[in-house]
């Protein structure tokens, strides 16, 4: 069984199709199947045709902190649907941070991410604690050069821009060729535990220094009578 120091729950959230799922099944995968094939420019885990998630999906992995520290991230896959928006909602409990993904091929998904779903774990938010308090924007589907419909994709300018005014960290990833898809997850899970370690890291007890009284006058000495002889 493999140990750990520390455990995190983090959730991926986003409309349906912005590729959630493969970005969770490249992080954890293995390295075979990390590999990429020449001839489809996609690593071997990469599918084209997963079925949407039907309410949550979790799947787990252990990185190590550049402290030593080994932290088990818990990263749950929720639906994007409307209909599965209740279940998604009720798994942000006990979250400590979230991957809000979109598609950079589709402007509509770029928008959803910051006026619904960034809005919305804010919103779940627990302000005393470390519930929520690392939020990623991952502009997936960066191996693509053209939109829908031929439309333009997001570009890197507009991501960051986003990445801003939301205050929040972000990368531009694609979770067909694994381009920073590890980075993306590692960043945020050791964000977590710093901030998670910081806030219960209590503040060093200050001992106050003596007081010195440079008006008073130093003490007199008593004359001791001589010894007679």
């Amino acid at each position: 069984m493999d140990q750990y120091d520390e455990l995190y729950k983090v959730v991926l959230v986003g409309d349906p199709g912005v590729g959630k799922t493969n970005l969770l099944a490249y992080f954890t995968a293995t390295e075979e199947e990390m590999a990429v094939d020449v001839a489809t420019n996609a690593s071997k885990i990469f599918s084209s045709v997963r079925k949407p998630t039907i309410g949550v999906e979790f799947g787990t992995k252990i990185i190590t902190h550049p402290n030593g520290k080994r932290i088990k991230a818990q990263i749950w896959d929720t639906a994007g649907q409307e209909r599965y928006r209740a279940i998604t909602s009720s798994h942000y409990r006990r979250a400590a941070g979230a991957l809000v993904v979109y598609d950079l091929s589709s402007r509509a998904t770029f928008e959803n991410a910051q006026s619904h779903w960034l809005k919305e774990l804010r919103n779940s938010a627990d302000t005393n604690s470390t519930l929520l308090s690392c939020l990623m924007l991952v502009g997936n589907k960066i191996d693509l050069t053209e939109g829908v419909n031929g439309s333009p994709v997001v570009a890197a300018e507009e991501h960051d821009a986003a990445v801003a005014a939301a205050s929040v960290n972000g990368v531009r990833a694609s979770a067909k060729t694994g381009e920073n898809v590890v980075q993306a997850f590692e960043n945020l899970i050791i964000e977590v535990y710093n901030q998670d370690k910081a806030r219960n890291t209590p503040a060093p007890v200050e001992t106050a220094a003596p007081v010195i009284d440079l008006t008073a006058k130093p003490p007199t000495k008593k004359k001791l009578p001589a010894c007679c002889n």
